[in-house]
């Protein structure tokens, strides 16, 4: 394969601000505005490049879209990805997929967030979760003005998204002294019905909060203030 890094490219007129629409479709989806018909073609503009020769494409996007940052530089990446495959190999490829790796942390997107592809891009050229984001430790327990639980009381914490049936977390006390944190959520897309089952547990109220905060990584779309102390990352901006 020829070696393109340092070429320019020949990309079509506006690739920068089409991939950065592109962008905002795969994260948001359509609450970006743009629908998925509207977005692959989008992305079908590139394709010819991809066939005739991708690493040319690469070369292009390494060259002229990638040092823009922000959402064009989050676009190539994910293009990269859509139209050459995860496998596709080569400095130009990796550039732009530290471009779009580089976008993601300085909007602060937790590690959950991140595509596996792109973790493990992170983690081989050595980063780890302690270095992804600085984090906010928790609050020592002798000041972490928790309210405790009453017997039989279940304190909603935290709702996980913004829609209508989302997902929510609650954590009260079982009759063995233990503290719980449980999951309401609809049984499954077909079936409305809500149930609450445990997903954490732990001695103290302290503790089971602490692992819920962790668990999280960032604020989720309504949080408590008793919860939002232990959390350790800040809310994306993004």
């Amino acid at each position: 394969m020829a070696n393109h890094r340092g070429h320019p490219g020949k990309l079509p007129p506006g690739t920068a601000a089409m991939l950065a629409d592109f962008a905002r479709y795969e994260w948001y989806g359509e609450r970006s505005g743009i629908g998925p018909e509207q977005a692959w073609g989008m992305l079908s503009t590139l394709l010819p490049l991809s066939r005739s020769d991708p690493a040319g494409l690469t070369a292009a996007l390494a060259w002229e879209v990638a040092p823009q940052g922000g959402w064009s530089a989050y676009g190539a990446s994910r293009a990269v990805a859509e139209l050459l495959g995860l496998g596709f190999e080569g400095d130009d490829a990796k550039a732009v997929l530290d471009g779009g790796i580089r976008f993601l942390r300085q909007n602060g997107v937790p590690p959950l967030r991140v595509r596996g592809y792109e973790w493990s891009r992170w983690v081989d050229t050595g980063g780890d979760v302690n270095n992804w984001l600085p984090t906010i430790p928790p609050p020592p327990p002798e000041r972490s003005g928790l309210r405790e639980l009453a017997p039989g009381e279940v304190r909603h914490v935290a709702t996980l998204t913004a829609d209508r049936d989302s997902n929510t977390v609650h954590v009260c006390r079982d009759d063995s002294g233990a503290y719980l944190a449980l999951i309401d959520a609809r049984y499954s897309d077909e079936d409305p019905t809500r149930s609450r089952s445990q997903w954490k547990q732990a001695a103290s109220l302290y503790e089971v909060f602490v692992n819920v905060g962790l668990a999280l990584q960032s604020p989720p779309h309504w949080v408590s203030a008793e919860l939002e102390q232990y959390i350790p990352l800040p809310r994306p901006s993004i």
